[in-house]
C-alpha cells in the first residue's frame, strides 16, 4: 500500500470525522488505512468504544477508498452500509482498513475492517458508494 497521503484526501477530513479525531495513515488506489486515538468521550456506558464512532470511522474510510480507487479522484456518496460488530473495542487506538472490491461507472463496493490495538478484527462492513460524477 502506498504511504503517501494525497492532499485532496487529507482535505476531506472535515466535520464530524475531524471532530472525532479521524487520521489518515495511508491512502491510495490499493486502499485506505486510518486511526482514531480513543478519548473518554468516545466510550459508551460500558467503557468500550461507542458503536457510532466505529461506524463513523468505517464510513469515512470506505468513502475515501471509493473516491481514490482510480488515479483520478471521484466524488462518491454512501448508498448503503452493512456493518457487523464482532467484539467490543477497547484500547488506546482503533484502526480501519478499507479494501476496494469493485469500482464501476456509477458505483463502488468497499469492505472495511476495524481493528483494536492488538490487531484483532472487531468489526467489518460492506459499503456501496455512488459516484456522483456519473462517468
Amino acid at each position: 500500500m502506498e504511504n503517501r497521503i494525497p492532499q485532496a484526501a487529507q482535505a476531506r477530513i472535515v466535520g464530524f470525522a475531524a471532530y472525532c479525531g479521524y487520521e489518515l495513515t495511508r491512502c491510495g488506489q490499493d486502499g485506505v488505512e486510518a486511526r482514531i486515538q480513543v478519548q473518554p468521550h468516545h466510550l459508551n456506558y460500558y467503557g468500550k468504544v461507542h458503536g457510532g464512532l466505529i461506524s463513523t470511522v468505517m464510513d469515512a474510510t470506505a468513502g475515501l477508498t471509493a473516491s481514490f480507487a482510480e488515479a483520478e479522484q471521484r466524488p462518491a456518496v454512501t448508498r448503503s452500509a452493512d456493518i457487523h460488530y464482532f467484539l467490543p473495542v477497547s484500547g488506546t487506538t482503533i484502526y480501519a482498513q478499507g479494501h476496494l472490491i469493485r469500482a464501476g461507472k456509477t458505483m463502488a463496493l468497499v469492505y472495511v475492517d476495524v481493528l483494536d490495538d492488538a490487531g484483532t478484527v472487531c468489526a467489518t462492513g460492506a459499503f456501496e458508494y455512488f459516484y456522483v460524477d456519473h462517468r
